[in-house]
C-alpha cells in the first residue's frame, strides 16, 4: 500500500504570460490618444525636388517667408510694392500668410529708384532666398521708367531678385 505524503509539493499551474487581448485594445487605445496629441497637421518642410524630365514643368512655390513679390508701377511714376509674408508669430498655422503693401511715392515726377531700393532691400534681407519678382506696369508707363524699375528689382549686380517677369496689368494675378 502506497503511503500518501501529507505536505508533498503539488506542481503550481504556469500563469499564462502572453498578453490579453483587452490589454493590447488598451495599449492602442492609449497610444492614440498619445499620437492626437502630440502630432499636428501642419506640413514642416518643402523639399524640392525636379528631375531632368521636369524642365518645362511650372516652377515649384517658393517655400520661404517671402511667398511672392509684385511692383505696380503707374504712369506719374509711383511705385506700390506688394509682398505676401508668411506669418512668424506663435499662433500662426504654417500656411498663413500676410499681404503688404508698402507705396513708393515718385519723386520730381519720376520713378524714386532710391526710395524703391530701400524697400527692395528689406525684402531681400527678410528671405534672400526668394529670386522672382514681378513687374505690372499700367498702360502710361514710359519705357526708360519701366527699364528702371527692372533694374531697380533685379539689385546691384543682379543680386535682389533676378528673375524678373512682366506681367500685363489687365490680367488677374494667380493665386
Amino acid at each position: 500500500m502506497r503511503r500518501r505524503r501529507l505536505y508533498a509539493p503539488t506542481p503550481a499551474a504556469e500563469a499564462d504570460v502572453r498578453p490579453t487581448l483587452l490589454g493590447v485594445v488598451t495599449l492602442l487605445f492609449l497610444l492614440l490618444f498619445f499620437l492626437l496629441g502630440t502630432s499636428s497637421g501642419q506640413k514642416l518642410a518643402v523639399i524640392g525636388l525636379r528631375s531632368a524630365s521636369a524642365e518645362g514643368l511650372a516652377p515649384l512655390p517658393h517655400s520661404g517667408v517671402l511667398r511672392s513679390l509684385r511692383v505696380e508701377v503707374a504712369g506719374n511714376g509711383d511705385v506700390i510694392v506688394r509682398s505676401d509674408v508668411q506669418t512668424t508669430d506663435i499662433s500662426a498655422s504654417a500656411t498663413s500668410t500676410e499681404a503688404r503693401a508698402q507705396p513708393v511715392p515718385a519723386r520730381d515726377g519720376a520713378v524714386d529708384s532710391a526710395a524703391l531700393g530701400a524697400v527692395l532691400a528689406a525684402l531681400h534681407d527678410a528671405d534672400p532666398a526668394q529670386r522672382r519678382a514681378t513687374v505690372t506696369p499700367t498702360d502710361d508707363v514710359r519705357t526708360d521708367a519701366l527699364i528702371r524699375v527692372l533694374d531697380t528689382v533685379r539689385g546691384p549686380g543682379n543680386g535682389w531678385f533676378p528673375e524678373v517677369s512682366l506681367r500685363d496689368a489687365d490680367v488677374e494675378a494667380a493665386p
